[in-house]
């Protein structure tokens, strides 16, 4: 076992702990407990860098956790690549990097459409949840202004019903994430094969 094969393992490790501090926090209280604490302790330093980024968080959405996770798994990749023997090549680190932006945008991309599918079910199912204030009526507001804003480019200049923004958002959503998908495959594939 060589030392990259040793740093691929740091990586992999450190991405599941730094995986479940985030699914800590959603659970009122868990993230206080003495394991909440510790990794809080071990995770928070590396998650913080990214929370810099402003541009990537939306109305009430943080994407930042996603990016960082992102990068950890890039890293682990990296070392795996170099641990095989694949070798340092430029290109290799090139294409590494072309295939991460391209993960972290389909993940961002694959989050929104999972939340302005469930949002969807739920007012189909319940309704709009007007009437007090509820679960849906804090998502509302937060996924609003994306989901206006991606109906705008399909729907320019006419007034639409938010079940028509959240299924034309969902769709286009869904359509651009699998394009960026396909092209960030086939970029990295030719970014790699550069001989330098």
């Amino acid at each position: 076992m060589n030392i990259f094969s040793v740093l691929a393992s740091v990586a992999s490790i450190y991405a599941l702990l730094c995986f479940i501090r985030v699914m800590l926090s959603w659970f009122p209280g868990a993230e206080y407990s003495r394991f909440g604490q510790f990794l809080a302790q071990m995770c928070d330093p590396y998650l913080n860098l990214f929370r810099r980024l402003r541009f990537l968080r939306f109305s009430s959405f943080d994407f930042t956790p996603a990016v960082a996770l992102c990068v950890l798994m890039a890293l682990q990749a990296f070392f795996s690549s170099l641990a095989s023997g694949s070798g340092f090549r430029f290109s290799t680190i090139l294409a590494m990097l072309v295939m991460l932006l391209g993960n972290i945008l389909t993940s961002l991309l694959g989050f929104i459409a999972i939340i302005i599918l469930i949002r969807l079910v739920a007012y189909l199912i319940v309704g709009d949840g007007q009437s007090s204030y509820t679960i849906w009526t804090a998502v509302d507001r937060a996924i609003s202004p994306i989901v206006f804003r991606i109906a705008a480019l399909v729907f320019r200049n006419q007034s639409i019903s938010f079940v028509k923004a959240l299924v034309t958002s969902f769709i286009t959503v869904v359509i651009f994430s699998v394009l960026i998908s396909y092209a960030i495959r086939v970029l990295g594939t030719l970014i790699s094969m550069i001989p330098f």
